[in-house]
């Protein structure tokens, strides 16, 4: 795989606990049913029932041009469901009718309550390997403790996790302001100081006007991930969601942000902004406007924000029609406290959930598994289920990217035509470079000179406390947050009493679960 990692997703709720004792116990009974269903099914086309990825709540027919083609294909006679999976009542409601798709793609949210209901059957790994090779080594690159998240029991999947490891955000930085105010990129938490001294202090955009400021601050974390990295954590930024986890001084387990790393980094923000170099006020929503406006020289966003041709009409794009004269680039990892290089979490989230229902014959599992396995391996099979047929639903540009044509490009007429319905998120290498074109394998390349480090607690791993108390803690990380950073609190004194409220309301339950979970992974 091209990407080399991140993003995330919450912890998975209590429910699914409870679902693997409920669903795992019933397996054998399960596949038993299963297998001498798929034996009478013989060679005719099976009747697939298939929950995908709608497009703006559309759907499409039984007749639209991708469902008859893969039927063609694959012998099949695909039904689309019409529902949106990622809304919990449409979900409980198509359950509850009876009529439990054979294929369902799932948020990673929803999965507790779809196993907690005994709507999806096991899915045995070694079927996997043998009609789906590709989708399993896509799936083991993407998790490779696959084994140990809680969806895995004995030698069988509750679920397929779905998803790609991710390049990490990027931050950018306007490369004409650096020349205005007559400074090299910074490489060093000093010069990054220097350097927002300088975007505030000497008017970068020379309007004559004291309105510019380094960069922006809310409660998320987005503007901050390459600043925390020097600091050796990872915060949720961009398409980056995870919390992580570092080791302390003892080997235990302790949340980023209540980590001296965390307290470090704090402290750092508070004296830029003490000094005026962040942007004041950090209740701002429109944090892209600031940047695509000229009020602040940097900002941090998924990697996929960073492509104009790819996303030709939001912020960054609109910075450089807004300022012709503007050009930017990508800050470098910068190095943290005593000289210590950036870390970066390898991260990679569980966005959804790929489900086979409770009544599906092994015959049609197998048949959904080469479904999704072709998409990685066959590029006919990937570009009609992402987007049609070259020529008349897309062409490729100059930059190696596909564009869907004019008359295709309405979410509409992707509905209508079944394009990205039945899309497994899982892409190689010349397929990321089709959706993204070359500016893609551009910024892999950077990235490939990160000093990386696996995730403690991987994506996917449940952690039940965080249900009951994951938004006491986050409200509480928040609140200091804003009020260390400007100097309602000041962040040595505060620090203690910060970190017994996050203790008391729930955060000790969570470490030591979380710490539990270590342990079991370790062994």
């Amino acid at each position: 795989m091209m990407m080399e990692t991140k993003k995330a997703i919450p912890a998975l709720s209590i429910l699914l606990s409870a679902a693997i004792a409920v669903t795992g116990c019933g397996g054998s009974q399960s596949a038993a049913k299963n297998s001498d269903k798929s034996a009478a099914e013989g060679d005719k086309p099976l009747e697939i029932k298939w929950l995908g990825n709608g497009t703006a709540g559309m759907y499409p027919g039984e007749d639209a041009y991708i469902v008859q083609e893969l039927n063609k294909r694959f012998n099949v006679k695909l039904l689309p469901v019409k529902a949106d999976s990622a809304k919990d009542q449409e979900l409980s409601m198509l359950l509850a009718s009876g009529e439990v798709p054979d294929h369902m793609l799932v948020g990673a949210n929803s999965i507790g309550k779809i196993l907690d209901q005994g709507a999806g059957r096991t899915i045995p790994v070694d079927m996997i390997k043998q009609a789906a090779p590709n989708l399993w080594k896509s799936t083991l690159e993407n998790y490779p403790q696959l084994e140990q998240m809680s969806v895995y029991k004995n030698g069988q999947l509750l679920a397929l996790p779905e998803g790609t490891r991710e390049l990490f955000p990027f931050t950018a930085v306007r490369t004409d302001w650096l020349k205005k105010v007559g400074a090299n990129m910074p490489t060093n938490l000093e010069e990054f100081k220097e350097v927002a001294k300088l975007f505030t202090t000497k008017d970068p955009d020379g309007d004559g006007k004291n309105d510019t400021y380094a960069f922006s601050l809310s409660t998320g974390y987005s503007n901050i991930y390459t600043l925390a990295a020097a600091f050796g954590i990872s915060l949720p930024g961009g398409t980056v969601k995870d919390d992580s986890w570092v080791k302390d001084k003892n080997g235990s387990l302790i949340r980023a942000q209540v980590s001296q790393n965390y307290k470090s980094l704090i402290a750092y923000l508070a004296d830029l902004y003490k000094s005026g170099y962040i942007y004041p006020d950090v209740t701002v929503k429109d944090q892209d406007a600031l940047f695509s406006d000229g009020f602040v020289g940097m900002r941090t966003a998924g990697w996929t924000a960073m492509m104009p041709k790819y996303r030709p009409s939001d912020w960054f794009a609109l910075t450089f029609k807004k300022n012709p004269q503007a050009t930017t680039d990508y800050l470098p990892p910068l190095k943290g406290p005593d000289g210590k290089d950036a870390v970066f979490e390898k991260q990679s989230s569980v966005w959804r959930y790929m489900v086979v229902g409770k009544d599906t014959s092994d015959a049609k599992l197998k048949k959904i598994l080469q479904i999704l396995d072709a998409q990685l391996v066959d590029k006919d099979v990937h570009n009609l289920v992402w987007r049609g047929k070259e020529g008349v639903h897309f062409t490729v540009n100059g930059e190696g990217m596909a564009e869907l044509t004019k008359e295709y490009a309405s979410n509409e007429k992707q509905a209508e035509t079944g394009i990205k319905f039945f899309i497994v998120n899982n892409r190689n290498e010349e397929q990321f470079k089709l959706s993204f074109g070359n500016e893609a394998a551009v910024q892999a390349n950077i990235q490939k000179s990160y000093k990386t480090t696996d995730q403690l607690i991987p994506a996917g791993t449940i952690i039940q406390s965080y249900s009951e108390f994951g938004a006491d803690v986050k409200k509480i990380e928040d609140e200091f947050f804003i009020k260390a950073i400007t100097g309602s609190w000041d962040v040595q004194t505060e620090w203690d009493n910060y970190v017994k409220r996050w203790n008391a309301a729930g955060g000790d339950k969570i470490t030591k679960e979380v710490n539990e979970a270590y342990q079991k992974l370790k062994k």
